[in-house]
């Protein structure tokens, strides 16, 4: 625990500077385009080496805002160690030339790394909740505030999360051979439209009485 306190402290001046940042707004198309005519690896690690760090950083900030009873379950103090974990490793790229094979390798296995890293924080950030509101009770304007955190914090975690799948799917030997018409992760032929509707039939189907 002093580790980590010591490691918070002395990242904080980084995590303010990058998250006085926007995320950069990135639409399927960008995604697509890129994938599909631009895909340059020097291109992708420039702007994943700061558009990853803003976003841990914009979101370490928000988690640094929670309520100190919630910030100091031990579920939420492990992700918030993963986050800042990530972050700072991220942060040894600032300076490395993407005309470096080798930084450009290094990146790509460290976002692999992140990835796997980050792959429980749903439920253990839920796990942090439940474990806040055994001990503390449940209060309807803090758990107004705590959802309102969650929906953003998730949402983050997405973007985050399609930004490093696309550089590895695009760059990497971490390749899906079952999809091979794929743009990294995105099927371009997908209809958002229709999956919401095939969704929303099956469950109409599933919800109605079976028959006497």
């Amino acid at each position: 625990m002093r580790i980590f306190v010591s490691l918070l402290k002395n990242t904080n001046p980084r995590i303010e500077y990058y998250s006085k940042f926007s995320p950069s707004p990135l639409s399927i198309k960008q995604f697509l385009d890129f994938g599909t005519n631009n895909a340059c690896e020097k291109t992708s690690y420039m702007f994943l080496r700061k558009e990853l760090p803003v976003r841990l950083a914009n979101t370490l900030r928000e988690v640094n805002l929670l309520p100190d009873n919630l910030l100091s379950q031990p579920s939420v103090r492990l992700v918030q160690k993963w986050y800042m974990q990530s972050f700072v490793e991220l942060l040894d790229y600032e300076n490395r030339k993407p005309e470096d094979r080798h930084a450009l390798n290094d990146f790509l296995e460290l976002l692999i790394e992140i990835r796997n890293r980050h792959n429980d924080v749903v439920p253990t950030m839920a796990q942090g909740v439940i474990e806040y509101k055994e001990k503390f009770g449940f209060d309807p304007f803090i758990s107004s505030n705590i959802q309102y955190f969650l929906d953003r914090f998730y949402t983050n975690r997405i973007s985050f999360r399609m930004l490093i799948n696309q550089h590895t799917l695009l760059f990497g030997n971490d390749t899906n051979p079952a999809h091979p018409k794929h743009i990294g992760s995105i099927d371009p032929t997908c209809s958002v439209a229709e999956v919401v509707s095939v969704h929303h039939d099956s469950s109409s189907v599933d919800s109605q009485p079976a028959s006497p």
